[in-house]
């Protein structure tokens, strides 16, 4: 079987000569972009993407879950796609969930995967899930993510499952990196398949990309947070996972980030789930029939089917 070689990184690998990673025969690194609703880090990923890419590499980010319900997924995943929006990224955006310290049910934490995967989806990404081999089989109801990607961390001589990609050492030395870094092999092409997400017009959106978290203080609404960060009340329950925007209290964390509003010429795609017509992503999106016809060139508007990925904006 072919496999092709990977690493993946975070900001504990410091500086990196991505040449030389390339000329060690790398072709594809992920790079830690966030981790919950909130990440000090979040420079590095910013300054190492476009460094990677310019270096021909194939590039992903992942994301380190912190979360344990439906709504903490929805949050995290509208920081980090939020954060990684302005770059042109052309393989994998990745779930990392490797941990459950509030001890949330097997249901309650796949639930909550799965939002976050779709989310990742519906911004137009391909999907992936990264996590521990007998984390996915005992934590996890497994038999619910089969439609995603996989990339399994197990350090042995074998994999010993199926998956699309194995990261088999956190021990490996690459030229152009000082330290030890993760070493992975991928068993799929992705670069036939994956979904390249170009980065939003900067003529026609926002120009500011970072991120401001702003705390709720006693008498704050959502209008009013809006309107100071000069965003919308629908920017914001879309970017923090809201599900009443009447329902905020004192002490919440809110991502305010003004680059979490929408323009006409930012892309997003929907993937079909069971129940979905086409009036109701409309609804959804606000997008028209005639639209979505002419973007997916759709024959008959009235058959869409499960797992069909739709431009909806």
């Amino acid at each position: 079987m072919t496999t092709i070689k990977g690493i993946d990184v975070s900001h504990w690998q410091g500086a990196i000569n991505w040449g030389k990673v390339a000329k060690d025969g790398v072709k594809f690194v992920f790079i830690k972009a966030t981790e919950g609703t909130g990440y000090s880090k979040l420079s590095y990923f910013k300054e190492n993407a476009p460094k990677a890419l310019a270096a021909g590499l194939k590039v992903g980010a992942y994301h380190y879950a912190k979360f344990a319900t439906v709504a903490e997924a929805k949050a995290e995943a509208a920081y980090f796609l939020n954060s990684i929006s302005s770059f042109g990224l052309n393989y994998p955006a990745v779930l990392d969930l490797e941990e459950n310290k509030k001890k949330a049910k097997k249901k309650t934490l796949t639930d909550a995967a799965i939002a976050f995967l779709e989310a990742i989806e519906d911004a137009g990404h391909t999907a992936m899930l990264y996590t521990g081999k007998s984390f996915l089989e005992n934590t996890l109801d497994e038999s619910r993510l089969k439609k995603y990607a996989l990339w399994i961390a197990r350090y042995n001589s074998t994999l010993g499952r199926s998956a699309d990609i194995w990261q088999h050492s956190d021990s490996g030395k690459i030229n152009g990196i000082g330290t030890k870094v993760d070493l992975n092999v991928a068993f799929r092409d992705f670069t036939e398949t994956v979904n390249t997400v170009n980065p939003p017009n900067t003529s026609s959106t926002t120009k500011n990309t970072s991120t401001t978290t702003y705390t709720v203080k006693k008498g704050d609404t959502l209008s009013l947070i809006a309107k100071k960060y000069k965003t919308t009340v629908k920017a914001l329950v879309s970017l923090n996972g809201l599900k009443d925007p009447d329902k905020i209290h004192i002490g919440l964390k809110l991502n305010v980030s003004g680059s979490a509003s929408t323009t006409n010429s930012t892309k997003k795609y929907h993937t079909v789930k069971s129940g979905d017509t086409v009036s109701a992503l409309i609804k959804k999106y606000g997008s028209s029939t005639s639209q979505i016809k002419i973007w997916n060139s759709l024959k008959n508007i009235d058959k869409i089917y499960v797992g069909q990925k739709l431009r909806v904006k």
